[in-house]
């Protein structure tokens, strides 16, 4: 009984670390803003009523989705907001010589884990050229405004922070793309190492040769799994295991 004691408490740990695994994945998920008004919600909107619970977020800026990315337990996870009539402006990323707020669409997702994460945000039958920038947390200000000009997203100016009027921070100054091509399946495609946290997208079109101010879209958010602690019965039964061989070693030259 004794000498089983080891396996009993991995495989206890390995049980629980699956459980942990599957609530975790079952607690993912994207929820959208639905609140009433145009096509794009109002400022101050960010209270909802959200389609699959509220995410907490609380800033002036309109985010119409929000993604729960649990990639802990050493699961990768990854989530898409499509549909519910998400859109962006054809040229609020950059429209020849600034940016457009007002035009421009607001994702938030919530990282349970350290990961390298990949954003994938495609053209969704719409003639778009898709493009975002990627700033670290989620906007507190109640100030903050999306009808305005933005300069530092980094197709203009280098990136920086507090785009909007919003405490957002820099990822780095770098953290954005866009697509090479403009069509109905153009992809912009961004990869960062991020730490567990809160993270913004600003999205929009990149100065394409068509307008509008609703083109679909879709992004997606894609975390690898973080790496799993190793629980110390592991490391007990590796002692064990050791003392055994190495005892097993001593009687054989014993013997000898």
């Amino acid at each position: 009984m004794t000498a089983n004691s080891p396996l009993k408490k991995l495989a206890l740990a390995g049980a629980m670390g699956a459980l942990m695994s599957v609530s975790g994945l079952a607690s993912a998920h994207v929820t959208y803003n639905l609140a009433a008004g145009d096509t794009f919600p109002p400022d101050g909107s960010a209270t909802g009523p959200w389609s699959d619970g509220d995410p907490g977020y609380i800033g002036n800026l309109p985010a119409t989705w929000v993604a729960m990315i649990h990639n802990d337990g050493g699961v990768a996870n990854s989530q898409t907001a499509s549909g519910h009539g998400i859109g962006m402006g054809a040229k609020a990323y950059k429209d020849g010589a600034t940016n457009w707020g007002h035009t421009a669409d607001y994702g938030l997702f919530e990282l349970h884990a350290d990961a390298e994460v990949t954003i994938t945000v495609s053209s969704d039958g719409s003639n778009l050229r898709p493009a975002f920038g990627l700033w670290s947390g989620w906007d507190t200000a109640g100030s903050s405004s999306r009808h305005q000009s933005y300069l530092n997203n980094g197709a203009l100016n280098p990136m920086a922070a507090s785009p909007l009027g919003t405490t957002l921070a820099l990822v780095d100054a770098s953290a954005w793309t866009f697509a090479a091509t403009q069509g109905t399946t153009a992809t912009a495609t961004l990869t960062r190492f991020l730490t567990a946290g809160n993270y913004t997208l600003i999205l929009g079109g990149y100065d394409g040769t068509v307008g509008g101010a609703n083109l679909a879209y879709t992004a997606t958010i894609s975390a690898a799994a973080s790496p799993v602690p190793v629980p110390g019965a592991v490391w007990l039964f590796g002692s064990a295991m050791a003392g055994l061989v190495g005892f097993g070693k001593r009687k054989t030259a014993e013997n000898v």
